[in-house]
């Protein structure tokens, strides 16, 4: 591990913006209930809160030496929970 990289503190906004990307995955019962059409969406959408997790997991955890990563792992978050309402209740 390189140590020349300064650990910044997490402030506690950026604990709210982490905490407040990965609550949408509590509408998870309301996805189960579009019941995707695909056995790779239903695949995917059990294996969506484990990404949530993990996602918000990483984001914390790279604010201290990487700011802009955890900016990156946000949107995509933000993204994927995009693509879970799309992939069980899809645009008529």
């Amino acid at each position: 591990m390189n140590d020349d990289i300064p650990q910044l503190p997490l402030p506690l906004w950026v604990k709210v913006l982490i905490v407040l990307t990965a609550l949408p995955v509590l509408d998870l019962p309301w996805l189960w209930a579009g019941d995707p059409v695909t056995d790779t969406g239903k695949v995917l959408l059990w294996l969506y809160p484990a990404y949530v997790a993990v996602s918000a997991v990483c984001e914390w955890l790279a604010y201290r030496r990487r700011p802009e990563v955890t900016w990156i792992l946000m949107f995509l978050l933000v993204l994927a929970h995009a693509a879970m309402w799309a992939l069980c209740y899809p645009p008529q």
